[in-house]
């Protein structure tokens, strides 16, 4: 009753009229006020009567870390007010739970520089990092290829941030290394977006496919070069994202009216 003023003034009064035998109890309550709500993005949790069927006391305002991993309550204004405000009346068996919900952040403008960048707008409860602007993935980009790989980037670092954080609000930014411009020279030709992992080969420019060439008429045939040669490449790299590019070679010229023996070398040599 110190804490909570309805447990003064109502619960208290029928105890006392109750057990005295009369009605005119009167209470008059000065206990400890509701402390100023919070202003930070999250949802908050106050429980004026405590918790009394746990160990838990939200004296001050806390937030609800569990509820924005495991319920969005970060995200979601109703989840927070109305759904977690049950949870904790029924978990600490009280009735006057309070809750706060102060909406995530817009994301501020994206970065104008190269990189993989993310934006946590409820934080990282799991973890003392928080990127309230945008942050460059630098981790990721030396271990995850998020630089030069657009799908690593913006799916799979959220995917990992996410889990990282325990939430799922995070959004990545990718300005990452351009695609260069395919070649127009005969030939098969290779390019590995996320690197080749697997191997220390590393095709950061369309690079001739000259074993495949040699090995899998990867040069004569554009099915070799562009479904079969991708399925190699990926296979022997451990990636999912290589790419390819077949140009024809190109028809033979016209024979010489001369008298001799000629060659004609259409993928180069």
């Amino acid at each position: 009753s110190l804490r909570s003023k309805d447990q003064c003034l109502n619960t208290r009064k029928r105890e006392f009229d109750s057990w005295c035998g009369a009605k005119d109890t009167v209470m008059h309550w000065n206990g400890i006020p509701t402390p100023v709500k919070p202003t930070a993005s999250g949802c908050w949790v106050h429980t004026p009567s405590g918790c009394p069927g746990q160990g838990f006391d939200a004296k001050e305002w806390t937030r609800d870390t569990w509820g924005e991993q495991n319920r969005k309550a970060g995200e979601s204004q109703s989840q927070c007010l109305s759904q977690r405000k049950k949870d904790y009346d029924s978990w600490c068996g009280a009735t006057d739970s309070m809750m706060v919900w102060n909406a995530p952040p817009a994301p501020p403008s994206p970065p104008s520089l190269q990189g993989c960048f993310v934006f946590t707008p409820t934080g990282c409860p799991k973890q003392g990092f928080k990127a309230l602007s945008w942050t460059r993935d630098t981790w990721g980009e030396q271990n995850r290829n998020s630089l030069r790989s657009k799908s690593q980037c913006l799916s799979q670092r959220k995917v990992d941030y996410d889990n990282w954080c325990g939430a799922t609000d995070t959004v990545m930014h990718w300005n990452g290394i351009p695609i260069p411009d395919e070649p127009t020279d005969t030939g098969c030709y290779v390019l590995t977006p996320s690197g080749c992992p697997k191997q220390s080969f590393d095709a950061v420019q369309w690079t001739r496919d000259t074993w495949g060439e040699q090995n899998r008429k990867a040069g004569e045939s554009q099915s070799q070069c562009l479904s079969q040669r991708k399925k190699d490449y990926d296979s022997w790299c451990g990636a999912t994202d290589s790419m390819m590019v077949w140009n024809a070679p190109p028809a033979p010229p016209s024979p010489p009216s001369l008298q001799g023996c000629f060659v004609f070398t259409p993928t180069g040599c």
